[in-house]
């Protein structure tokens, strides 16, 4: 006969393994252009590719790029999106795992090293989760080392104050949020698809942990 308590927790980390899978299937952040002519151009970016979807006048178009096509324009950027690419790939490994031996706890006990094992594995996939979170929050810092290395590139003939003004927008300092400059160009930023999964994957891991202690296994 199955068990109430272990198949909710069974439904939690099944839910928690598809926002992973989200995480490394669509994209972590997006940046926003809106120009006065109509023109919006929204840039979104993962770990492998960028991708671009120019809107204007009813017309839409879309260019998918890999960050090797891009000349190292996002080099510092990148290695936060591969981070975080690592930590959900562990958190789902780990929600595989725990799935497995709440299956089992599904139709009958489980030993006492079965259990610890299971708790062990939820309590990886709630720190690898934890962890890809925040990786995602450093992405502004990681812009701004992008757009310095760029615009102090030999072939810019930028002063060192012009250099630091291209880099001081809001963009290049805050995780989200949105500027309007002199010209009446708006840009926004902020996460998307994959970010969102990730932190509601979170949310359903860390109450599925409690409610595993407190719970499903209370000896």
């Amino acid at each position: 006969m199955v068990k109430i308590l272990p198949l909710i927790s069974l439904i939690l980390i099944v839910l928690s393994a598809v926002c992973t899978i989200i995480g490394f299937s669509t994209y972590w952040f997006v940046v926003k252009v809106e120009t006065p002519d109509g023109s919006d151009i929204s840039s979104y970016y993962k770990y492998n590719r960028v991708k671009a979807t120019n809107s204007f006048e009813g017309e839409e178009t879309t260019v998918t790029s890999s960050y090797d096509d891009i000349d190292g324009s996002f080099s510092a950027q990148l290695k936060f999106y591969k981070a975080a690419l690592s930590m959900d790939i562990l958190a789902f490994v780990n929600l595989f795992f725990s799935a497995c031996y709440m299956g089992i706890a599904l139709f009958k006990e489980i030993s006492p090293a079965n259990q610890t094992k299971l708790k062990n594995s939820l309590n990886g996939a709630t720190i690898f989760l934890i962890i890809a979170t925040f990786v995602v929050l450093g992405v502004p810092k990681a812009r701004r080392e992008d757009c310095e290395y760029n615009v102090n590139d030999g072939s810019n003939n930028y002063t060192n104050s012009q250099a630091a003004e291209f880099c001081s927008s809001g963009i290049y300092k805050k995780f989200y949020g949105s500027e309007t400059e002199a010209d009446g160009t708006k840009v926004s930023w902020g996460p998307t698809t994959a970010w969102i999964a990730i932190v509601i994957g979170l949310g359903l891991s860390f109450f599925n942990n409690i409610f595993v202690y407190c719970g499903v296994f209370r000896n």
